[in-house]
C-alpha cells in the first residue's frame, strides 16, 4: 500500500575550497609560510563569513541517514 512518509534526513558532506584570502600575520612565520595550522583552522571556523560565500565548495556526500519518521499518512 502506498503511503506518504515524511522524515528528516541528515546528509554529511566533505568539501574542499581553494581560495585566495588574506591570512592574518599571527599564523605566518617571518618567511610568510603558515606556522600555526591549528590556529588558522580555528580562525577559518570562527570567521566563516570571510570565505564561505565567496566560492562554491566541491562537495562529496559521505553518508545519508534517516533520523526518524515524522509522519505517515
Amino acid at each position: 500500500m502506498n503511503k506518504i512518509v515524511k522524515f528528516p534526513v541528515e546528509i554529511v558532506t566533505h568539501g574542499e575550497i581553494e581560495i585566495d584570502i588574506d591570512v592574518p600575520d599571527e599564523f605566518l612565520d617571518e618567511d610568510g609560510d603558515v606556522c600555526d595550522e591549528d590556529g588558522l583552522r580555528d580562525w577559518l571556523n570562527d570567521n566563516e563569513n570571510e570565505w564561505y560565500e565567496l566560492v562554491p565548495p566541491f562537495e562529496e556526500i559521505q553518508s545519508k541517514e534517516v533520523i526518524e519518521i515524522a509522519n505517515v499518512y
